[in-house]
């Protein structure tokens, strides 16, 4: 590196970022996605605003007829986001496979690894240079899709979010950045360790299938409480002391069907994502230091996955240049 030229990692990651926004492929998914998106907060916007209308309709009605109104409406905007929320999980898993397997075989058929391994580039340059890349491309796709959801809960929502929510909105999107990066980072990895890249990008995607669908499908169906609408203990109307007793039974069923559901990168991603947002009930009024408490597993995890899929695209990268200089 000479003075007045940018650092390698800074420059790859440049190489990075505009070679994928080049690529219709990749657009057609960015679009798709936050179109997706944009409409199911649209949807979800429009039944927003007539329940609060509905609401303000009925404390109208109660105080012209003399009724106190005390009970607050359990209508909570950032509800909203569940729809976008599952699109990233999905469809941002799969864009950021394809960005990864893209990465590989742009250097690949066109021999700019080649080209880059005879500067004085060192692999942690080519491995960071890459993930800034990829990591800027997801921070803006998601960052532009963040800004939509949050004009329309606004305009057609009729609900401007606060500050506390708007923080709560950039947790929960910058955790996506990283849960897509990670899967960046199983594309690349999985694309350089094979001789045939449609090799490496077909067991990317099986990988997802089972990350993304099959896995906490499983772990969801396989839960009793689940096989009836509102709950099997519920429906029979078992009291929590006795469905611990119940379930003290099936411990071993239970700690596998759990143990089965923590391999899962999309459930932890979901369970954090969803109580930070209060999609989930309990987590509505929960300051974001609770929950970052009561989540502490699955950022844990998260970090772990980020950790090993981390390394191994390093070992990717490694095998890579060793290739590239003796082709």
């Amino acid at each position: 590196m000479t003075s007045g030229h940018p650092h390698p990692a800074i420059a790859i990651a440049g190489h990075e970022y505009r070679s994928a926004t080049r690529n219709r492929v990749l657009a057609i998914l960015v679009v798709g996605m936050v179109l997706v998106a944009a409409a199911s907060v649209t949807i979800a916007s429009y039944d927003f605003k007539a329940q609060i209308a509905d609401y303000n309709s009925y404390v109208a009605q109660a105080k012209a007829a003399g009724v106190a109104v005390t009970a607050p409406p359990q209508l909570f905007p950032l509800q909203l986001l569940r729809p976008v929320i599952e699109y990233v999980q999905i469809i941002g898993a799969v864009f950021a496979i394809g960005l990864g397997y893209l990465t590989v075989a742009r250097e690949r058929t066109g021999n700019t690894l080649r080209l880059l391994l005879t500067r004085p580039v060192r692999n942690t340059d080519l491995m960071f240079g890459r993930l800034l890349g990829a990591g800027a491309l997801i921070v803006t796709i998601l960052g532009a899709t963040a800004l939509i959801s949050v004009f329309l809960i606004g305009v057609l929502g009729g609900t401007w979010l606060g500050g506390g929510d708007l923080l709560r909105v950039a947790i929960t999107f910058l955790t996506g950045s990283l849960y897509m990066l990670i899967f960046y980072a199983l594309g690349v990895w999985l694309s350089a360790r094979s001789r045939a890249l449609v090799n490496g990008l077909v067991v990317a995607l099986v990988a997802w299938l089972m990350v993304v669908l099959i896995i906490p499908q499983i772990g969801d169906t396989m839960d009793p409480d689940n096989q009836v609408p509102g709950g099997l203990f519920a429906a029979l109307q078992v009291q929590k002391a006795d469905e611990k007793k119940v379930l003290a039974h099936f411990s071993t069923y239970e700690r596998i069907r759990n143990d089965l559901e923590e391999t899962s990168l999309t459930k932890h991603f979901e369970r954090l994502t969803f109580a930070v947002t209060g999609i989930k009930d309990k987590y509505n009024g929960v300051s974001l230091a609770t929950v970052a408490a009561d989540k502490r597993g699955d950022i844990a995890w998260l970090g772990v996955y980020a950790a090993l899929l981390a390394t191994l695209m390093w070992s990717g990268i490694r095998r890579e240049s060793v290739t590239g200089k003796d082709t």
